[in-house]
């Protein structure tokens, strides 16, 4: 299974080049991944009560195309890599079928107390499933 996150690009998101301005890419990230956790069944609220949350530690984009004012965009979500204390996000930016941007994000569970990294809980690792499973081809938009 694929969540994909939806949204138009809104004014103030495009540069004065007529494409959406790169930073905006991982605010949109960040928005695709609440909604992936959500989907899967452990929305952020559940990471709280299980004493953990989440940290980007390493991101990489592959721009390809731009996107502009008002095109509708689709951003499939899925998981490529559930390790000991981190695992991997791929997101695809999508206009219709052209791939505008691949984006490849590593997050570490880290404890809410402030301790450090700790290991991905079994709940969370299930719920964002395995990453074998995840590349099925089954699709769900939020």
């Amino acid at each position: 299974m694929t969540t994909v996150y939806e949204f138009t690009p809104r004014y103030l998101e495009v540069d004065m080049q007529g494409v959406m301005f790169n930073g905006w890419y991982l605010a949109y990230v960040d928005e695709a991944m609440n909604h992936f956790i959500d989907a899967c069944g452990v929305p952020y609220p559940r990471w709280e009560e299980l004493g953990v949350d989440v940290q980007l530690v390493h991101a990489d984009l592959d721009w390809k195309a731009g996107i502009g004012f008002g095109d509708k965009v689709q951003v499939p979500v899925r998981t490529t890599r559930i390790g000991t204390k981190s695992f991997t996000l791929e997101f695809e930016f999508r206009r219709g079928e052209e791939v505008t941007c691949a984006v490849s994000v590593v997050y570490v569970v880290v404890a809410a107390d402030g301790s450090g990294s700790t290991a991905v809980p079994p709940e969370i690792a299930a719920a964002i499933g395995d990453p074998q499973e995840r590349s099925s081809g089954q699709e769900a938009t939020v």
